[in-house]
């Protein structure tokens, strides 16, 4: 297993436009890292129970990436988005962001294999293991969530992603 699959099943279900409208209004009104969600969901998805100490690994590995590379990207899409003249621009940028998060995708992926026997326990799953109480589970461990914060998205998110994959 490698960060391509992780990389193309993220594609797939982000492809599911109500998933993808509920991870952009995360992202918008609680900061979620999308990419992040769908790890821990994609983990679920293969048995892997995601633990605090791995999603505060993977957050650390990933903030000045995320902070310094993707979200000033991001921003500078938007806020060409309303102007004409740097629409063949404001695409080219769309390549560059969806680049950045590829690399993020990367960070992750190399972030936390050690910390939870990655390698090995996603090469003697099957994608049935995972499931709807895993993904909770393992979203419980990103910041968005914890402290019972946005439990009825994020009961949402997985019944979207289970319908979506």
């Amino acid at each position: 297993m490698t960060v391509n699959a992780f990389w193309d099943w993220s594609l797939s279900a982000y492809a599911h436009d109500p998933l993808k409208q509920h991870l952009l209004e995360l992202q918008r009104v609680g900061d979620l890292v999308i990419l992040e969600a769908l790890f821990a969901c994609w983990l679920a998805n293969r048995g892997v129970r995601l633990t605090t100490a791995a999603a505060n690994h993977m957050s650390d590995a990933t903030r000045s990436w995320i902070d310094e590379v993707v979200v000033p990207l991001r921003a500078t899409r938007e806020r060409w988005k309303s102007a004409p003249e740097l629409q063949s621009q404001r695409a080219h940028l769309l390549q560059i962001e969806v680049q950045a998060e590829r690399h993020l995708a990367e960070l992750m992926w190399t972030s936390i294999p050690e910390k939870l026997d990655l390698h090995e326990r996603i090469a003697h799953s099957s994608d049935s293991d995972g499931g709807e109480a895993i993904m909770n589970e393992n979203l419980l461990k990103l910041s968005l969530f914890r402290n019972g914060e946005y439990a009825p998205e994020r009961l949402q998110l997985v019944a979207l992603l289970l319908q979506a994959t």
